[in-house]
């Protein structure tokens, strides 16, 4: 039984122990728990054993090719991945009906997605910049997600967020092989899209909060602020050559997706409010460590800095954590704290004031850990 189960029986123990509730309701709920226990333990079933599937997928899609290759041209090539990428997108939509098979036909329309791109990247071979084939097929490559992404908004709220982040890949393509933009040129188009894009999907969100109309705004909002963080990058090392400067708008953008996940959790309406929320601030902190440990190695500051910056980001994950209840959230805020100690240990290693203040530091946890325990079992007593 996991953790949260226990927590569940242990609860409905104590409630019956204290007479908050009658024997017979209490086996009730205990049999409620299990089901709803069993029903997601089958649905992560069900992710690994699709994605699992779909590695094994691959795998023979390699063999394959890995025999025919050198019997096909250039072209035949592009046109197999093609064929691939569309007879995987039907399968998909074909098992998305089936409810039992959604995972596996979430996951299938994403890998069609990725041998389209594929196929139209490989393709240049076959088919230079700005000739007839390449126009075609920079065409092609802006269509898949014009012709793909209305249906999927129709049908759920998974697929859109995969198309949006999709179609800026194929935008890119398109660009390319129709009209030979050069790299820095298309960075700018594809920001200019986002920004255009994300001010859409909040206008959407802001007049249907409760999700009635488009419910799948609020995923590809989401998505538009993690696809932000690689077009900021990519803008940061192209057209604006931040070289190790870089950091500064990467640390911007994180704090911006955080700033937007506690507005979410906390002062968000009803409608649009969503348990992921809380995962997305887990992820957030988790990239706040190599990002911020990037930081302090770019702006060439003294290992203190990740004290401040990196251990100080984990305490604050701590605190919130821990009076949220927010589980995953104190778990990497707990790597993010320890993180920044270790790289300010590491580099003054051999300092005895060094290894003074991470003892001092140890014993401070303790302390704060048997406090809250304590007051955990006053509460319970």
């Amino acid at each position: 039984m996991s953790r949260e189960g226990r927590e569940v029986h242990e609860a409905i123990d104590r409630w019956e122990q204290k007479g908050l509730i009658d024997g017979g309701l209490a086996g009730t709920l205990r049999a409620e728990a299990a089901e709803a226990r069993s029903a997601g333990t089958a649905r992560y079933g069900q992710y690994i054993l699709a994605g699992t599937g779909a590695a094994v997928l691959l795998i023979a899609a390699g063999v394959f090719l890995d025999w025919s290759w050198p019997l096909m041209s250039r072209s035949v090539r592009s046109g197999v991945l093609a064929l691939a990428g569309v007879l995987t997108h039907l399968a998909g939509v074909w098992l998305e009906d089936r409810r039992r098979w959604r995972p596996a036909a979430y996951l299938l329309q994403t890998a069609a997605l990725g041998l389209l791109l594929f196929a139209a990247v490989y393709s240049e071979g076959a088919w230079a910049d700005r000739t007839p084939g390449g126009i075609v097929v920079g065409v092609l490559s802006l269509l898949v997600p014009l012709v793909l992404a209305p249906r999927s908004m129709r049908r759920n709220v998974v697929m859109p967020a995969v198309h949006f982040c999709a179609a800026l890949a194929f935008l890119s393509l398109f660009l390319d092989r129709t009209l030979s933009l050069d790299d820095e040129q298309i960075v700018w188009t594809l920001d200019a899209v986002l920004v255009a894009s994300s001010l859409a999907l909040v206008g959407l969100v802001s007049r249907d909060p409760g999700g009635e109309h488009h419910p799948w705004a609020l995923n590809a909002f989401a998505t538009s602020m993690l696809a932000g963080f690689v077009l900021v990058g990519l803008t940061g090392a192209g057209p604006l050559s931040l070289g190790d400067d870089i950091v500064i708008p990467l640390d911007l953008w994180l704090f911006l997706v955080v700033a937007l996940t506690l507005w979410g959790i906390h002062r968000a309406p009803v409608g649009l409010r969503r348990d992921w929320f809380a995962d997305l601030l887990a992820a957030c902190i988790a990239a706040w460590v190599p990002l911020g440990l990037f930081t302090v190695d770019a702006l060439h500051a003294p290992p203190e800095m990740a004290l401040v910056l990196v251990s100080g980001g984990g305490a604050l994950g701590l605190l919130y954590g821990s009076r949220q209840g927010a589980r995953r959230v104190l778990t990497v805020s707990a790597v993010a704290f320890i993180a920044g100690i270790w790289y300010w240990a590491v580099d003054r290693g051999g300092a005895l004031g060094a290894a003074l203040a991470l003892v001092a530091t140890a014993a401070l946890l303790f302390w704060i850990s048997g406090r809250s325990g304590g007051s955990v079992e006053r509460g319970s007593g």
